[in-house]
């Protein structure tokens, strides 16, 4: 009994409202984060949890603040703030191949073109920052996500800050393997000139999976930085090789904004990332969505007001979850209009193009690349203003030819002889021998005739059979 209550109070602590935290997945600057599931929905999601007693309400509120404001592709995304008391949860976007310095130490490094394209994402999310007036200055690849489709996310804004044009700063903070030479010379400091200089360290690891400082103590690791003693990448390209030298300059009103290393002829081979594609939450809210959310119980005026006014609720963390629920789907199952016309290497499925007998039927198996919706879902889809209409069929991945093996099945009766059989096996009644005891009558001899017709008629739909499913190799 004991072990019971025990249990339960365990299971209890595990679940935040409508999220069951599971295990620990990374640390950020003020807090752990964990994986989770929600209830609701079956996604999985990170919750950053901060405890008010490890760090100062203002830092919080800080953090907070900055991930409710920014929505940008390359940014990790704020679902729901959840307030504690003595924690607050932050429910986030899950990146599920962890960070960046994982991502390249297991390669070592990357090849520049990869590089280059990871780079620009990074440098295209700090531009938005910037263009917002907010100073992450604590880029490393720690704090550099990595979706499912190796796609960089910026996270971690515990040490961010909101600035003015031409405000200077003199808070030291980050890591000291990326602080700039002012903050090591501890004079007053442009926040967006601390950023380029850590993307600099961040683009000479990305290349190369070494620091350009290393140090065996802050002392050391000082005196390279104020000198920027460091050596260029050789099997970098001389026009690479510039951003570095650039990002890396001692000088900070020498070093340039993020629009002007968007705009390197290096980083302008990437076609992808433009200068601030931001992506703002949509006024008109999705019905699907709404319909959904109803019949969990949710109130629609609830609903539109929490995306309204951004209150990172219960209800707004929902709707946010099932609409990226839906993109994940949609970009995975393609939509496409059912063929009028017979394929022209049929599946099972499509036996009833093939000529029967009249009066013959065959038993076959059921429909196996259309995917149907479940009844409870169906009626959300019966509105014309929604993506799936009339004449749309959703398809899977092939599925294993498994049925092509010879396995008993249903069969057709002529009589009462057996003579083929379909559904799930070939056809095998060309192989049978009929008795050669039975007298052989003009009666017996006209029966015999119709039999060997059937095997002729059955020998030549197992030839169809066979070259119709030539094309097409089973799984093993």
């Amino acid at each position: 009994m004991a072990n019971y209550n025990e249990s339960s109070s365990r299971s209890l602590k595990d679940i935040i409202e409508q999220y069951q935290l599971k295990e620990l997945i990374g640390h950020g600057t003020y807090g752990q984060v964990k994986l989770a599931r929600h209830r609701l929905t079956d996604v999985e999601v990170a919750v950053k949890i901060l405890r008010k007693a490890e760090s100062s309400s203002r830092q919080i509120e800080n953090e907070v603040g900055i991930l409710k404001t920014v929505r940008h592709k390359h940014i990790i995304r704020l679902y729901q703030v959840i307030d504690k008391g003595k924690c607050v949860y932050l429910v986030m976007e899950l990146a599920t191949r962890g960070n960046l310095l994982g991502w390249i130490r297991k390669s070592r490094r990357l090849y520049e073109d990869e590089g280059r394209r990871i780079f620009k994402q990074i440098v295209s999310a700090v531009h938005y920052l910037h263009q917002n007036r907010i100073a992450h200055r604590d880029l490393k690849p720690n704090n550099i996500l990595m979706d499912d489709k190796g796609n960089a996310k910026v996270s971690d804004f515990g040490l961010s800050t909101w600035f003015t044009p031409g405000q200077l700063h003199t808070t030291v903070c980050g890591a000291v393997l990326f602080r700039s030479p002012e903050m090591f010379l501890q004079e007053r400091y442009d926040a967006c000139k601390v950023d380029i200089w850590s993307l600099g360290i961040l683009l000479y690891f990305i290349i190369t999976g070494r620091f350009p400082f290393e140090g065996r103590d802050a002392i050391q690791v000082r005196s390279l930085v104020r000198k920027a003693k460091y050596i260029v990448p050789y099997h970098l390209s001389a026009k690479g090789q510039n951003v570095i030298i650039q990002l890396l300059n001692v000088d900070p009103n020498q070093r340039p904004n993020t629009e002007q290393i968007m705009e390197h002829p290096w980083l302008k081979q990437v076609e992808e990332c433009s200068l601030c594609p931001d992506e703002p939450l949509p006024n008109k809210l999705d019905p699907l969505i709404l319909k959904i959310m109803c019949v969990m119980g949710y109130h629609l005026h609830e609903i539109q007001r929490s995306i309204r006014n951004r209150t990172f609720n219960e209800a707004m963390g929902t709707y946010l979850l099932i609409k990226e629920s839906i993109k994940q789907t949609a970009s995975s199952v393609e939509v496409k209009r059912v063929p009028s016309t017979v394929p022209p290497c049929p599946t099972p499925a499509d036996l009833s193009n093939f000529p029967l007998l009249k009066g013959r039927t065959a038993s076959l198996p059921a429909q196996l690349n259309t995917y149907t919706l479940s009844s409870e879902f169906q009626l959300f889809f019966d509105n014309k203003q929604l993506p799936l209409k009339r004449g749309l069929s959703t398809t899977l991945p092939a599925i294993p030819l498994c049925f092509l093996e010879r396995t008993p099945g249903p069969s057709i009766v002529p009589g009462k002889d057996s003579m083929v059989s379909l559904g799930c096996s070939i056809f095998l009644s060309s192989s049978e021998r009929f008795s050669s005891e039975q007298p052989q009558d003009e009666t017996t001899n006209c029966k015999l005739i119709k039999r060997r017709g059937w095997r002729r008629l059955a020998s030549r739909i197992a030839n169809t059979f066979r070259r119709m499913c030539s094309c097409v190799r089973a799984q093993k």
